[in-house]
């Protein structure tokens, strides 16, 4: 049964970024729509006070007897929490978030953007280049908001396109425990087009090495609509990526890539990006409001499938250039006493490092001090080495505890503080400290910063919450 025959949604987990933008499919539908989840504040809270839904807290109540569908995340036990077992108990329809999103994604022609780094942002850039253009699309993103749009998640009858961040992640992150096969979210999209930004090793509590990755990551490209795309960074044709689409459209620095670009990082300034992208050997200027030449590869990964989408190319880098992040991606926190504040979601060693060089290209002379809580023990196990190396050009560096995903035991054989104690091993030249926790974090900050510094938070935790205790 599709979830458009069904009438009242219970989401369980509610609150996360992938749900929230879930309901906002749901309300657009209309669709009546509750849930639950935890007591705490998250990032999501904007956009679901303002949609008015009734949040239920705890996963130990009664269903509404009104619901003909519950819907859950892989956080919260999965299809194990109370709640969900209550509902399949009543013979209430179930879905995960992922099965209930390729429900609706499989009804349009689909624009899947997937990697290990990016897939936020260029979903985004995607979904904010058709909104500019007067493209119609449905679309939906795991960020907090979309800024300039106020909104992660839009449905369309008539919209042709439906955009979405296709997550490697699994539905079920103890199948491995009980020896059965992992389920990857994006397994259940047929896509016309995906987008593929980088293939990294991630994920080790579910994949075994960098070898499971790719074969996973390939077979989701032989889900692809045998006349549509596979848009891959060139860097990554490497690996030799299989697809059931007949066309293999690149993009990259690489001169020989589909759409390439020029990028000195000397040449930019705070508050704007400039690089060259070269396409079907004419050049064009790109202009855009956030930093680095990750964020350059973002932009042109997205405009590659606007074009192969039909829209032209020059609309497309005219639209871009006012795109202002999403919450949580390289997001202005504000000026505090002269202090500017950054915040971003970055909790791979690939997007930390990158995330550094992009703060680097628009304030090359200041004082800039870098905070990361690592996200999950086994990621900072399994990646300790590559963790150490990121920072490599950082000056100052602070660290937070592991952040302890739900999904996931306490380990004692890993801490931030084997971090610190890599980075002091290599790199002589850098300050390098571990403060713990959030309120340490607030009060250094506090005391040890002046005016015309820079602070950037990484991680994927509750990091981004000292800048509210600051404020």
């Amino acid at each position: 049964m599709s979830v458009t025959e069904l009438n009242n949604f219970y989401l369980v987990g509610i609150k996360g970024v992938a749900m929230t933008s879930m309901v906002q499919l749901l309300k657009d539908l209309g669709k009546h729509v509750r849930g639950c989840d935890l007591k705490e504040e998250f990032v999501t809270q904007e956009i679901l006070d303002k949609l008015k839904i009734k949040i239920d807290f705890g996963f130990e109540n009664e269903i509404p007897k009104e619901t003909d569908c519950v819907i859950y995340t892989a956080a919260h036990n999965g299809k194990f929490n109370p709640m969900v077992e209550q509902a399949i108990k009543k013979n209430i329809p179930t879905y995960s978030h992922a099965q209930a999103q390729a429900d609706l994604f499989n009804q349009k022609k689909g624009i899947a953007v997937c990697g290990v780094g990016g897939k936020s942002t260029v979903s985004a850039m995607i979904s904010w280049i058709f909104e500019k253009t007067n493209n119609d699309a449905s679309y939906a993103v795991g960020v907090g908001d979309i800024i300039g749009l106020n909104k992660t998640a839009k449905w369309t009858d008539s919209s042709k396109y439906f955009i979405v961040e296709a997550d490697e992640y699994v539905t079920d992150p103890s199948a491995p425990k009980r020896e059965e096969e992992i389920t990857p979210r994006f397994s259940f999209l047929n896509p016309n087009i995906t987008v593929c930004t980088n293939l990294k090793f991630d994920h080790p509590d579910v994949y075994k090495d960098f070898e499971h990755t790719k074969e996973v990551f390939f077979k989701f490209f032989n889900q692809i609509d045998q006349d549509g795309s596979l848009i891959i960074n060139y860097e990554d044709l490497v690996f030799k990526p299989h697809t059931s689409a007949n066309n293999i459209i690149t993009f990259g620095k690489n001169q020989k890539a589909d759409f390439s670009y020029n990028f000195n990082p000397n040449n930019q300034e705070v508050g704007q990006t400039l690089a060259d992208i070269i396409y079907k050997n004419n050049s064009y200027q790109l202009k855009l409001k956030v930093p680095g030449e990750y964020n350059v590869q973002n932009a042109i990964a997205a405009i590659s499938a606007c074009v192969v989408s039909g829209i032209k190319i020059e609309d497309a880098i005219t639209a871009i250039k006012d795109f202002a992040s999403t919450q949580r991606r390289f997001e202005n926190k504000g000026t505090k006493n002269g202090v500017i504040y950054f915040d971003d979601y970055a909790h791979h060693p690939n997007e930390i490092k990158s995330a550094i060089a992009a703060l680097n290209t628009w304030y090359k002379d200041q004082r800039k001090i870098i905070v990361f809580q690592p996200h999950t023990y086994s990621r900072t196990k399994q990646l300790l080495h590559e963790f150490i190396h990121s920072f490599k050009n950082a000056k100052e560096v602070y660290l937070l505890d592991i952040f302890a995903s739900a999904r996931e035991e306490y380990d004692s054989t890993i801490s931030s503080d084997d971090i610190v104690k890599g980075i002091n091993q290599i790199y002589n030249e850098i300050t390098i400290k571990n403060l713990k926790n959030i309120d340490s974090l607030k009060e250094f900050l506090l005391s040890n910063t002046k005016s015309g510094d820079v602070v950037l938070t990484l991680g994927a935790g509750d990091i981004y919450k000292v800048h509210d205790k600051i404020k």
